[in-house]
């Protein structure tokens, strides 16, 4: 089998690709943990801490999804179909790959970011969100959850992701504790 320039051409982009990914990861978590120590990071708006925690205004398109990407990592690891479920909501959304949205979601479910970063990230989003916004979080939470379990794949939620899912709820408040509740309490 002989290798094609386009071959070539292909993994030099994919591996291009992965060290955007990479170098993505890195910034988010660095930035979480400067964001955390930062003391007078509650001076701030909450549109300067978002834009601290690395979120431009391209990839604020996808700020409310990463709840998402907190449920799948909830087992420890994220599946193909919750990495699916994910990505088609992005897709939903008209964002497509190769966009700096894209790719912030793409490398976070490449490898678990920081706990500072998810912790961080989540507690902004408190800031940011409410009423039915927070309810459809959960519900998306919810289906990401529900994407790789059960039997022929409907609906088992394991018990760290409903807890994630309640805590996250539970964050949000509201309309999104009433969504868990009405999904899964």
């Amino acid at each position: 089998m002989s290798v094609t320039p386009s071959d070539n051409e292909d993994a030099y982009f994919q591996q291009r690709e992965r060290e955007l990914r990479d170098q993505l990861r890195e910034q988010l978590d660095k930035a979480a943990g400067e964001l955390r120590d930062d003391a007078e990071a509650e001076k701030q708006s909450l549109s300067e801490r978002i834009a601290a925690l690395g979120f431009t205004p391209e990839k604020l398109k996808v700020f409310d999804l990463l709840p998402l990407v907190h449920v799948a990592w909830a087992d420890g690891s994220v599946s193909r179909k919750e990495r699916t479920a994910i990505l088609d909501v992005l897709r939903g959304r008209g964002i497509q790959p190769g966009t700096e949205a894209f790719r912030t979601i793409e490398s976070l479910l490449e490898e678990r970011p920081s706990q500072a970063f998810l912790d961080q990230s989540l507690a902004l989003l408190k800031e940011a969100v409410g009423g039915a916004r927070a309810a459809n979080i959960v519900d998306l939470c919810v289906q990401v959850a529900g994407a790789s379990g059960g039997f022929l794949n409907m609906g088992t939620v394991s018990d760290e992701e409903r807890a994630l899912i309640e805590q996250i709820a539970n964050q949000l408040g509201g309309a999104a504790v009433a969504e868990f509740n009405k999904q899964l309490g």
